[in-house]
């Protein structure tokens, strides 16, 4: 963890600084909404925040951009979501709303007959007899989630609407069970052997939150904010996550820092986090936050 003396901060806050935030177990509890106390640190914030999310336009104003709108937040920000590939600008003032900037299409990327057998592949190990789940666990909703520039494949399924406390409950027991069978990790390896002749497409598969998968392009992931915003004029980046690890769904960023060729120390720095008390402990540690807890309701973050 990197601690930021007060000396220091104004330093921080003169140079053009920006923070990347993961939004499940990072900004939130896993699947669930946004915590008051997360969003009175985001309000006070003295530098920029962007996402840097897995989830879908859909899952993010569910668990992140709603409850922010509703705690006081009023101000904007750019969200990088299905994995970084998808960029839009929200604004969050009368009500929420976001544009989308920039996409990406995988099924463009590979041509539809590549994009098909893609999807065939995933359905026929989904459904391979070593693959499926035992009780008590149920498939509640689709498997395979098709976001347009990447694919999210969740064994227990993911439900369209707001999860339930059976949901909840579902994710627990499958979270149990892949830490003590490795099933995700066995799944991951059988999957990349099958489609290994996507290897020249770039495709990519991690870890997705704590139950799914993503697959995507490389480049399409999580490293596309850091490009975008240091093309954009930004000196120094923190990217905060708990998918910082091989195979996580962070781990686009650690790649970017290993492979920086530019002139000097690679201008982005990786934080994990285990939760999103973690985050709040880096967000202060790293200088980046106003002490004056009352500031909120008409802030406003300046880019």
């Amino acid at each position: 963890m990197t601690i930021v003396h007060r000396s220091t901060q104004k330093s921080i806050q003169e140079a053009k600084h920006a923070v990347v935030l993961d939004v499940d177990n990072t900004l939130t509890p896993p699947r669930r909404p946004l915590e008051a106390e997360m969003a009175s640190a985001l309000r006070r914030l003295t530098i920029p925040f962007f996402l840097g999310a897995g989830g879908d336009l859909r899952l993010v104003f569910e668990q992140f951009i709603e409850p922010l709108h509703n705690f006081g937040y009023r101000g904007s920000f750019d969200a990088f979501l299905c994995n970084g590939s998808t960029r839009y600008h929200c604004e969050l003032f009368e009500k929420p709303c976001a544009k989308l900037l920039r996409g990406f299409e995988m099924r463009q990327h590979l041509g539809e007959n590549r994009f098909l057998r893609l999807m065939e592949v995933i359905e026929a190990t989904l459904n391979l007899e070593h693959f499926r789940l035992p009780p008590p666990m149920h498939i509640l909703g689709e498997r395979i989630i098709d976001r347009c520039s990447m694919i999210n494949v969740a064994p227990i399924g993911r439900p369209n609407e707001r999860l339930s406390e059976q949901a909840h409950a579902n994710r627990i027991a499958f979270k149990q069970y892949d830490e003590l069978t490795g099933f995700r990790k066995k799944f991951l390896t059988h999957l990349t052997r099958e489609l290994s002749d996507f290897a020249p497409d770039g495709l990519y598969m991690t870890l997705g939150g704590e139950t799914s998968f993503d697959i995507g392009i490389e480049g399409n992931d999580k490293s596309f904010p850091l490009h975008a915003l240091l093309n954009e004029g930004f000196q120094h980046v923190w990217y905060v996550g708990d998918a910082l690890f091989e195979d996580g769904n962070d781990a686009s960023v650690l790649k970017f820092i290993e492979q920086w060729r530019g002139a000097g120390r690679c201008p982005v720095e990786a934080i994990p986090v285990e939760s999103w008390r973690d985050t709040i402990s880096v967000l202060n540690n790293l200088g980046i936050v106003n002490g004056n807890a009352s500031l909120g309701a008409g802030s406003t973050v300046l880019k």
